[in-house]
């Protein structure tokens, strides 16, 4: 028994050595002294977005926020931040974390990006993006700055077709979007807002991968008119409505509207 004793005591201490070392080294490794935020992991750099994020839901300073991000050395800002905000939601993540990732894709996409304005004056090298202190959680999102006109926009979007759809297997589904890029690959996390009487719809392309990453689809109401706004875009696309089918007959249902966009640089 007295030889024992010091051997369980000499093994916990090798255990406990053991798990410490795991834990710095593996578990929770230390960032070197001096790394670039464009350096940092997958992982800390998106770590690093939804503070940034939270930052645009504090302070509502979208060039600000768009200057953190290049300095993570993100270059296509709102499509980053859109395709997170597709994942977190598939993900299931916090109702906040997905809140302020789709206003942040939105004010990336409605803003453009002040001329002359370089990331390095906002941060310098090897500064990370600060994070608040506690994001509002009892008071309502700052509002967002309003759209500008697509002259001024960073993209442009052009509907390259609407196709009124009669499919009896998919009644009242009501409305699908497709969006590509210049060279017809498909954009996920772009977004998309539909009007009517002064409610606005949300969403985002990309949250059905199933059916597309550039594939976005609404459910919207029989003979409602509804305006179109894609990425910010102005002016909006009026008069979206689902096309009515077999009218005037004891078998008429509504149809679906399937639009094609391509953004454009």
């Amino acid at each position: 028994m007295s030889t024992l004793r010091p051997n369980l005591l000499l093994l916990g201490v090798m255990l406990g050595v053991a798990a410490g070392l795991l834990a710095g080294w593996v578990v929770f490794p230390a960032l070197a002294a001096g790394t670039l935020p464009a350096q940092l992991s997958a992982d800390h750099r998106e770590a690093q977005m939804i503070m940034i994020a939270m930052a645009l839901r504090a302070d509502n300073n979208v060039e600000r926020a768009r200057q953190r991000l290049q300095a993570l050395g993100v270059e296509d800002a709102a499509g980053a931040v859109g395709a997170l905000a597709v994942r977190a939601e598939k993900e299931g993540r916090a109702a906040l974390t997905n809140s302020v990732l789709r206003d942040l894709t939105l004010a990336l996409s409605s803003q453009p990006q002040a001329a002359g304005v370089e990331a390095e004056s906002a941060l310098p090298a090897g500064t990370l993006a600060a994070q608040p202190t506690a994001p509002p959680q009892a008071t309502k999102a700052a509002a967002l700055p309003s759209a500008t006109a697509p002259a001024s926009a960073n993209f442009t979007y052009e509907m390259l077709s609407s196709t009124p759809m009669c499919d009896p297997n998919q009644p009242g589904l009501g409305l699908e979007i497709y969006v590509v890029d210049a060279n017809e690959k498909e954009l996920a996390g772009v977004p998309i807002e539909l009007s009517n009487d002064g409610v606005v719809e949300r969403f985002f392309t990309g949250l059905k991968p199933e059916r597309g990453g550039g594939y976005a689809d609404f459910q919207m109401l029989p003979n409602v008119e509804y305006a179109l706004q894609i990425g910010g875009q102005l002016p909006l696309f009026e008069g979206v409505s689902a096309p009515q089918c077999n009218a005037g007959t004891a078998n008429a249902f509504a149809g679906y509207l399937m639009l094609r966009w391509q953004r454009r640089p």
